[in-house]
């Protein structure tokens, strides 16, 4: 699978640690044949995004779009948006690197791909670990 990281804004972050976390976020997905695009930006754009797709008229800090699948049984597709100034907010409010932030909001999305949701408190809680472990893993690297 091929990951194309974009920054529409500045982010201050390695692509290669960002496309590794992105890819073991995936699982099993991430074997298969397909794109996935990580593309960092503002926060008027991740609130356009949420107001068109999600009804949403709010910026937040991370949306995922999973695309329908391709005529290939074998591909995965998606786009994860990760909005950098609500990262550096949450970064400072939790006590750690934005760098941490846009590793855990790049897992987070990638979850999202793979399947996992976060409609429940359970589930949000299972999301959330699963990012954290991710991010830890690649800690090294940030």
């Amino acid at each position: 699978m091929k990951v194309n990281v974009f920054f529409k804004v500045r982010a201050g972050s390695r692509v290669s640690v960002l496309r590794k976390i992105v890819l073991s976020a995936l699982g099993r997905l991430a074997r298969k044949k397909g794109e996935v695009n990580l593309v960092f930006v503002g926060a008027a754009e991740i609130r356009r995004l949420n107001r068109r797709f999600l009804g949403r008229d709010r910026a937040t800090d991370v949306i995922a779009f999973n695309y329908p699948p391709s005529p290939a049984a074998d591909a995965a597709f998606g786009d994860v948006f990760v909005c950098v100034p609500q990262a550096k907010k949450q970064a400072a409010e939790l006590g750690h690197s934005l760098k941490k932030e846009l590793a855990i909001l790049s897992a987070h999305g990638a979850l999202h791909l793979a399947g996992m949701d976060d409609k429940t408190q359970a589930q949000a809680e299972k999301m959330d670990r699963a990012a954290q472990k991710l991010a830890t893993k690649f800690s090294e690297d940030i």
